[in-house]
């Protein structure tokens, strides 16, 4: 392990993730702001590394439509998110139809991919904050399911990386991300476990236990997964971060890669199975 590495992480952890965590679990305009900025700043990213395989995405379009997609997510306007996409689609035909740069077929694909990708899954933050207040429960019940959320991800994160750098022998999956190890993985799920239980008697007492730990398993598993899949797109155009962003941890899909999958299907699990 990197110590001067993890050390600059750890500072700026310190630094932001305070704020984070009042963003979330506040709600409202605050954490609507936050998503903003994370699907803008992903989005624009993302774009970047498909350059490098020669293709030109159309950055006004998709910034343009993810902004209204989260908008219509936070003010609960479903016919919003249809217009958008519809617009998102013949707007970027119309695009690639005038534009000589590229494969018009992978410019509007990437295009329309990237907006998908990160309007809706970075909208599921919206969604699950908001869970409690539309099933008729206390709106800050569902800020504490969304800081389990982030304490199990970060806890986890941060156990995989330490233990996975000190007793990783196995590789997890070697071609997509070398330094990642079965062992670090398993330190990974058993920690997000581990914090689930803490936060579960700590302050998300209107869950069941084993709705918790189910909450736990899933940061841990589909969370390290959500940071597979980015590795994997980084791995095909020969990076190792998004890009330099943030110090000690590269971007910010590189910061947020885990929550952008595993926060979805938490949000689904709590309103239709948990909560449902």
């Amino acid at each position: 392990m990197n110590l001067k590495s993890f050390l600059v992480r750890f500072l700026i952890a310190l630094i932001f993730g305070p704020l984070l965590l009042i963003a979330v679990y506040k709600g409202s305009w605050y954490l609507l702001a936050l998503v903003i900025i994370i699907v803008m700043l992903s989005l624009y990213e993302f774009y970047k590394l498909a350059e490098k395989k020669q293709v030109k995405a159309q950055y006004i379009i998709g910034g343009a439509a993810s902004l209204a997609i989260v908008l219509a997510i936070f003010f609960r306007q479903p016919e919003l998110i249809i217009a958008s996409i519809l617009l998102l689609i013949i707007i970027s035909f119309f695009q690639a139809l005038y534009s000589h740069t590229g494969s018009p077929m992978l410019n509007v694909s990437v295009t329309v991919f990237g907006v998908f990708y990160f309007s809706f899954l970075t909208g599921s933050f919206l969604l699950l904050r908001d869970l409690s207040y539309s099933l008729g429960m206390d709106y800050n019940y569902a800020g504490g399911w969304f800081l389990l959320v982030f304490l199990t991800t970060w806890l986890g994160d941060t156990a995989a990386y330490v233990l996975g750098s000190y007793f990783g022998k196995h590789k997890l999956i070697k071609r997509i991300s070398p330094n990642k190890s079965i062992e670090g993985a398993v330190a990974g799920f058993v920690f997000a476990l581990i914090a689930a239980v803490i936060c579960h008697f700590w302050f998300v007492r209107e869950l069941r236990l084993i709705d918790s730990l189910v909450v736990g398993a899933i940061v841990g598993s589909f969370g390290q997964y959500g940071d597979l899949f980015e590795s994997m797109l980084k791995r095909d155009v020969g990076v190792k971060d998004s890009s330099n962003l943030i110090p000690g941890h590269g971007g910010v899909m590189d910061r947020f890669d885990s929550l952008l999958v595993s926060t979805p299907i938490v949000y689904l699990y709590l309103k239709y199975i948990a909560l449902g």
